[in-house]
This record gives structure tokens, sequence and C-alpha cells, in this order.
């Protein structure tokens, strides 16, 4: 069995289903900064380091001892320049070891999107969280040979086909409560359709931030209580599930990350903005299939947040696409087939 190193900041919950996953196939080791996360039932093992920072930099002393190890096969660190110990051990690993890059994409920074290209170019795998991604780096020079995709998703856990569910009146965002998701632009959009959709719809905010106290004054201020309902953080999935069966939509304004893979993964369709801030988690979106994009404009938003309400069935049939897209393209197995892709040079993940 080969032994794979994982290089990671810190590990977050819900990859250790990506580790757990890969440990069936591989002897999976995650190096980290952050705190203890083996738990009883978990495969991988981790090795935790302590972390300095340097300016916008970080550095994780014990990264280049593990790699010049011939302990690994195969070395997969997180493609983000910040963490410099990363691209120190491309050059030092012991080179018996695969070195993969793993999660990189372009940004607006043009220098730092040339350093990218150059480190990709470097090692004989990357592994993108997305087709749009690689295909990216292919027109800056990248060989697709080097290219392997493993599209971005957590579990979700026991699935629902919310579709299914026959009250749907709910509006829903789920995330942290921060000020680039533009919860105050979806809260005034559903103040102005209410005269036109059914009286029962509400808008439910899941999740709470920086931006929560903002938000529950402005629903204050424009008479909104009955309609709009904050209900905090919800970590019980059966509680969540609840919620999404009776959501007609999933709505994030500003920003469209791994909610949006939840919501798929739950059989609801997902509204965002064309030009949202995503790490490529809204390429799973497809405009009228499973889901809608709307423009960089409250109007926009209020149009298709009016469209979907009144049009419940067609809500179903999206939510229906998005279960069947999940189940084909995003599910855990696929993510960890994408790793195995490039560990292996195959080409079976979807």
């Amino acid at each position: 069995m080969k032994k794979i190193l994982i290089l990671q900041n810190k590990v977050l919950h819900y990859r250790k289903t990506l580790y757990n996953g890969l440990s069936r196939y591989y002897n999976v080791t995650v190096l980290h900064s952050g705190k203890t996360t083996i738990l009883q039932d978990d495969r991988y093992k981790e090795i935790i380091t302590k972390s300095i920072k340097v300016g916008p930099f970080f550095v994780q002393p014990d990264v280049i001892n593990n790699v010049r190890s011939d302990s690994y096969d195969v070395i997969i660190a997180m493609s983000d320049l910040r963490w410099v110990n990363n691209i120190l051990a491309m050059y030092l690993h012991n080179k018996k070891a695969k070195y993969i890059w793993w999660g990189a994409w372009l940004t607006e920074n043009t220098l730092a999107n040339n350093v990218r290209v150059y480190l990709s170019k470097k090692v004989s795998a990357n592994i993108m969280y997305t087709h749009e991604a690689s295909e990216d780096f292919i027109k800056l020079g990248v060989n697709s040979s080097q290219l392997f995709v493993a599209n971005n998703t957590f579990d979700v856990g026991d699935r629902i086909k919310s579709y299914e569910n026959v009250l749907k009146d709910k509006i829903l965002f789920v995330g942290s409560l921060d000020e680039r998701k533009q919860n105050d632009i979806v809260i005034k959009a559903f103040s102005n359709i209410l005269a036109q959709i059914p009286n029962e719809i509400q808008l439910i905010i899941v999740g709470d931030g920086v931006q929560k106290k903002n938000l529950e004054k402005l629903v204050h201020e424009i008479e909104l209580q009955e309609r709009v309902l904050f209900m905090g953080k919800i970590t019980d999935t059966d509680i969540l599930k609840d919620i999404y069966k009776e959501s007609i939509v999933s709505v994030s304004f500003g920003q469209a990350g791994l909610s949006v893979l939840q919501s798929l993964g739950f059989g609801v369709p997902f509204l965002t903005k064309e030009n949202a801030i995503s790490g490529g988690e809204k390429t799973n979106i497809k405009h009228e299939l499973n889901g809608l994009f709307c423009k960089d404009s409250q109007l926009s938003l209020e149009e298709n947040l009016l469209y979907i309400c009144n049009n419940v069935n067609m809500a179903r049939e999206l939510g229906e696409n998005a279960y069947e897209y999940y189940s084909e393209y995003c599910t855990i197995e696929n993510m960890v087939q994408g790793f195995r892709d490039a560990i292996e040079n195959t080409r079976l993940a979807k």
C-alpha cells in the first residue's frame, strides 16, 4: 500500500471524509498546524506541527524533514503561495516520491498566477478543483497530462430528495454571516417581491457571523420580522435537512462556496450571481438545469426570486436535477477518484 503525505495548514472538518476515503486505498498521513482531529473511526494518521507567521507568509519547520525522508511514496501539497515550506519541499523532497500540487486556481494577481503556472509545470501532477481551472492552466502552457480534476465537494451525509416534499415555502441561506455574502441585498430583494409571491413564503437565514446584528437591524427597520427568520448556526444535520426539504431555493448572492454542494446534495436548486466569489464551486451550477444565475444587481436577483417562488413545479425539476447532478459528479467517492487519478495516472473521475 502506497504511503501518502498530505501537507495542509489545518484539517477542516468537512475534509475528513476525503482523507478517510483515500485511506481505503493508501496509508495516509496529514501534516498540519491545527488541532488534533483523529477520532476512533478515522483511518488516516496526522502529524501536528507548529507554524510561524512571517509577514504574509507561513512556515511549518517540520515539513522539510518529513518530505526528505524515505517514508512516503507520494506527497500532496496545498497550493497556497503563502505557505512557503511547500514550495521549498517541491525542491527538497525525496526524489523517489511523487510530488503533487492540490487546489491551484487563477486569481486577479498576475505575478501570483505566473508563479502558480511555473510551479505546476515543475511537478508530474496537479489536482484541480474544477475542469475550468484545468482549462485555465492549459491555456497558460501547462501540459494537460499534468492536470487532474477532483471536483471540490464534501459529504452531506444521509441525503434527502427535498424536491419530493409537499410543503415548499422557504427561501434559504446557509453560511457565515459576513459582508461578502451580501445578505443585506437578499433581504431587500425579498422585501420588494413580497406582494407578488405567496404569503406563506419566508426567508430563512441559517448561520452566524459579524453581520448578524446589522442584518437583524435591517429586518426590524423594514418590519419583516415575521417573514425573515434567523435560525443561528445549525450543526444538527437532521434539523438542517428538515429546513432544506421545505426550501424552494438556496440563495447566496455574493459568494457561492461549499453551500452550493450541500444544496445540490439535498435536491434544492441554488441561486447566485454570475460573478459571485467562489473557489470554483459555482461551476457546478448549470443555469436553468440545477440552479439559476442572476446578474450583479438587486433587480436581477428580485426577478429570479420572483420567478422561482411563483413556479414551484419548475423549482422541483431543478431540485431533482440538482440531486442527480450531485450523485454523478459531486460525491466524495468521485473526489477521492480524482486524487487516485493523479496518484496512479488514470482518468476515471467524472
